[in-house]
């Protein structure tokens, strides 16, 4: 780690296990600036830009340096912009949290890939329930009488997909791979989550309805997957 890094360390939710990754900037002194709510228990409440030990930035977990999106000043500069802002007041958890800070230190944009996993997997969702609809509309006559498949199985689904995918991609996240890969591995777990959930119900009907279910599963996902390429999304 040096002056100019970007800075993360593994953080909790407040009362929960849910863990996320909060950022900052490497002074290069023993410091680090980041950006923080005044109360962690109401984040939407406003904050503020500070400098701090880096002890404390870790809290106890290990520090890691993030590398992606690659930065676009030196580490000299990325250090003068984020000690030029502290002090600064404001902080929203969607739009101006830790990670859009940092990021905006070392590369001039705001982005937050852990908002962007969450906002990008709530479209995703939106779009396979829309494709899940669709399938039942021209298929449902065939799945009532082979596997019971109905809306009612169809749209739990194609949420069930995005969530496992959701998981899959921040646990991706947390363990500092590429945004590549994440979707990757996001991908494979959304697949076999809305396949396996729809085999499941359609083996009700026996080994052929189980076959109609994944058939149908794997339509849904796909089909969620092109929606999210002609619309210049990601699945």
């Amino acid at each position: 780690m040096a002056a100019g890094d970007r800075l993360r360390a593994e953080r909790r939710v407040l009362g929960t296990t849910v863990s996320y990754m909060h950022h900052g900037i490497d002074v290069g002194d023993g410091t680090v600036v980041h950006a923080r709510p005044h109360d962690f228990r109401r984040p939407f409440a406003g904050g503020r830009v500070e400098r701090i030990g880096r002890e404390v930035f870790a809290a106890g977990s290990p520090i890691d340096v993030v590398r992606e999106p690659a930065a676009a000043f030196s580490p000299a500069t990325i250090v003068a912009r984020a000690l030029r802002h502290v002090g600064r007041p404001g902080y929203c958890p969607v739009v101006d949290n830790c990670e859009h800070f940092a990021t905006w230190c070392a590369t001039g944009q705001r982005a937050s890939r852990q908002v962007d996993l969450v906002v990008s997997r709530l479209e995703s969702a939106a779009r396979t329930v829309a494709v899940a609809v669709s399938a039942r509309a021209v298929g449902g006559a065939a799945a009532r009488a082979t596997a019971r498949l109905g809306l009612g199985v169809l749209v739990p689904a194609a949420v069930a997909g995005d969530v496992a995918a959701l998981a899959a991609e921040w646990r991706a996240c947390r363990a500092g791979k590429s945004v590549a890969q994440g979707r990757l591995e996001g991908a494979r777990a959304g697949l076999a989550t809305s396949v396996a959930a729809c085999a499941l119900v359609g083996l009700r009907a026996g080994p052929a309805g189980a076959l109609v279910g994944a058939g149908l599963g794997l339509a849904v996902w796909a089909g969620g997957a092109i929606a999210a390429s002609a619309s210049g999304g990601r699945s």
